[in-house]
């Protein structure tokens, strides 16, 4: 592990390495520190790379490193697609290549196989304010092995995902949360390539369990509530679109808190998926496929504001007046 010390911030930074097994611990690319405490952190697992920790200005972590309970693939804040296709062109003509999936752990998702995203430089690390960061991670989507000796993956596309951590400062309307901006910019390689119609994706957030309504597998209450700004809760929010999703709870040593989710233009306003049991997918592609032509690019971008007390504690209506101000 290496230390660097900003003006500000200090980065914990370790060797890019990539588990062979899903069922491994991910490796711990890059760890952001702000005043001291950890706030927010890069991660690569065997299939998928993601941010983890997400916290908030007292400490409390806000998002699940890996659900034990149902669904271990989704993990903390993420970006995948459960249908993806690339084309070649021959003199016979124009072909589509047999499907792949770059969301779930199994080895073969309904006849697609499997694919990774993997980092290959994680050390573009910019400090834009005393309390602001940016780093830029940049991976390869590699498709599900081909050929026989040795075996091997495309590159069938190129990510940068630009990662902005804005850390709280106390007296400010922004003093009670920690914000994190997720951009993909996703940009096809030697291939054009097809997203969707797709039920899977594109971003998916999986919040802490003590944050869920209710468990999955069980339906017991575990004592979260999910909201959104038309204050709809819990089942009702699923699928409604809104201009944000929050859900908030408290831990078992009294603390409450949440976590707020915002969608820049660039997303459509799309219809929420928001479950009770905790995960959110917020996803583009949904209703029809993207053809993205070599040259050109996917780029989306979601908000996440990880906050101390209820969403109205937190002043979450107001951060979404601002952040719509900002963007559009």
């Amino acid at each position: 592990m290496v230390e660097s010390h900003m003006k500000h911030f200090t980065i914990e930074s370790n060797p890019i390495s990539m588990p062979s097994d899903p069922a491994d611990d991910a490796v711990r690319l890059l760890t952001i520190n702000w005043k001291g405490k950890a706030i927010a952190g890069f991660n690569q697992s065997a299939r998928r790379t993601y941010v983890y920790p997400v916290t908030t200005p007292a400490g409390v972590i806000v998002t699940n490193d890996r659900p034990t309970t149902d669904h271990p693939f989704h993990q903390s804040i993420t970006v995948g697609n459960d249908y993806v296709f690339t084309y070649r062109t021959s003199e016979a003509g124009r072909f589509e290549d047999p499907g792949m999936c770059f969301y779930t752990n199994m080895p073969d998702m309904r006849g697609r196989g499997e694919g990774q995203i993997a980092t290959w430089t994680h050390n573009e690390v910019t400090e834009l304010a005393e309390n602001q960061l940016e780093f830029i991670p940049r991976m390869q989507w590699r498709g599900p092995e081909e050929g026989y000796s040795p075996k091997v993956r495309r590159v069938i596309a190129e990510e940068q995902r630009t990662i902005t951590v804005t850390a709280a400062v106390p007296g400010t309307a922004t003093g009670h949360a920690n914000i994190i901006d997720v951009r993909s910019q996703l940009y096809p390689t030697s291939w054009d390539i097809r997203l969707g119609p797709s039920r899977h994706g594109y971003f998916t957030v999986r919040v802490a369990d003590w944050l869920r309504a209710v468990d999955l597998r069980s339906g017991e209450p575990q004592g979260g509530t999910l909201i959104d700004s038309q204050g709809r809760t819990n089942d009702q929010v699923c699928w409604q679109h809104a201009d944000w999703i929050d859900y908030y709870g408290t831990d078992d040593q009294g603390r409450t808190a949440g976590l707020a989710i915002f969608q820049f233009p660039s997303l459509g306003n799309v219809a929420w998926y928001a479950g009770s049991y905790g995960t959110v997918r917020v996803n583009p592609f949904r209703r029809g496929a993207t053809y993205v032509s070599r040259g050109d690019c996917v780029d989306v971008a979601i908000r996440v504001v990880a906050h101390d007390g209820t969403p109205q504690e937190a002043g979450i209506a107001g951060l979404y007046e601002a952040f719509e101000a900002q963007v559009r």
